[in-house]
């Protein structure tokens, strides 16, 4: 429910009554705001609560352009190439920004250097499975996983995204558990798959199982965080389950090509703030288990990306995974 009245459908975001309008001439057209999944899914919500947002600060429409394909890299790449003149941005994801690309031997563009970005927002993931399993804890299923070697299946939204390569995580650190993996073409496919008992298990966001568990058709097991979230206080985290390693997120940045002039840039940024700060959208989206981010600041973000690349290459070349 709370899923479908943040979507609310439309593919254009229209303008509500501008608070602000933008200096100088930019923006004088609609902004195409590219989400490289389909429809439906955690950063496609994120994207339409903020494109609705942006629309009404800039007094442009922004335009929702899914364009899915890759784990996020073929609509991340359509906009490194695309004009630098701000009126095509991104909303990535850890998947465009870091595993994605190291999947890849020749990834089409350069994470660090293609783009400025502006985290918005980190969203833990949550291990679940198909309630018709046996295991009621993550401990249990660890052990049902250890002793069925490559009987139970996996779905992720795609090869290279955060729930494929969290789950690769998962299986390495509770000790080389053998599941195989099965990438569909995005997270709703994903979570219908689990659903129907096609694969076993996967790992995905609160926002968007929460009415599949709170429907008793889906089992969390623990969410992939150092601590409790707000949104599911009573589900214990994977440090508490004996996985402290196990801490995994995807984030969401906002991304405009390298080379955007400077005046633009901070255009986006300074409406990024005012966004990200409203104390209506940050309790929206923290009931969503989504942790907002109001700074807008460039380098840190840069500097985050590029950490979690570090973290994520040995990770990537143990699991022998790889995306061509």
């Amino acid at each position: 429910m709370q899923r479908r009245r943040f979507l609310g459908g439309m593919g254009a975001v229209g303008v509500v009554a501008p608070a602000v309008r933008a200096q100088g001439q930019y923006p004088s057209r609609p902004i195409r705001l590219v989400i490289p999944f389909p429809p439906g899914g955690p950063t496609d919500m994120m994207g339409r609560l903020y494109g609705e947002r942006l629309a009404a600060l800039l007094g442009q429409p922004v335009v929702i352009d899914n364009k899915a394909g890759a784990g996020g890299v073929v609509g991340a790449d359509l906009v490194a190439k695309s004009k630098p003149d701000g009126y095509t941005l991104l909303l990535g994801s850890s998947s465009t920004q870091v595993t994605g690309p190291l999947l890849m031997p020749q990834a089409p563009y350069d994470p660090a250097k293609d783009f400025t970005l502006f985290i918005i927002g980190f969203v833990p993931m949550v291990i679940s499975c198909n309630p018709r399993l046996p295991a009621k804890t993550l401990p249990e299923f660890v052990a049902l996983l250890k002793a069925n070697p490559d009987k139970y299946r996996y779905a992720s939204s795609g090869m290279g995204s955060v729930g494929h390569l969290g789950a690769e995580l998962f299986k390495l650190k509770a000790g080389g558990l053998v599941s195989l993996h099965v990438p569909y073409k995005g997270n709703n496919p994903a979570v219908q798959a689990a659903l129907s008992g096609e694969v076993d298990w996967l790992f995905d966001t609160i926002g968007t199982t929460l009415g599949h568990q709170q429907a008793g058709k889906l089992r969390y097991l623990a969410v992939c965080a150092k601590k409790r979230t707000a949104a599911l206080p009573d589900l214990p985290t994977t440090a508490e389950c004996g996985l402290p390693d196990v801490v995994v997120s995807t984030v969401n940045p906002v991304g405009l090509p390298a080379g955007t002039p400077t005046e633009v840039v901070t255009i986006i940024a300074d409406a990024t703030r005012r966004i990200m700060a409203d104390h209506k959208l940050q309790a929206d989206l923290r009931a969503l288990a989504i942790e907002p981010v109001a700074d807008a600041d460039a380098a840190k973000s840069a500097a985050y990306f590029s950490a979690e690349r570090e973290r994520w290459a040995p990770i990537i070349k143990a699991s022998g995974a790889r995306m061509e």
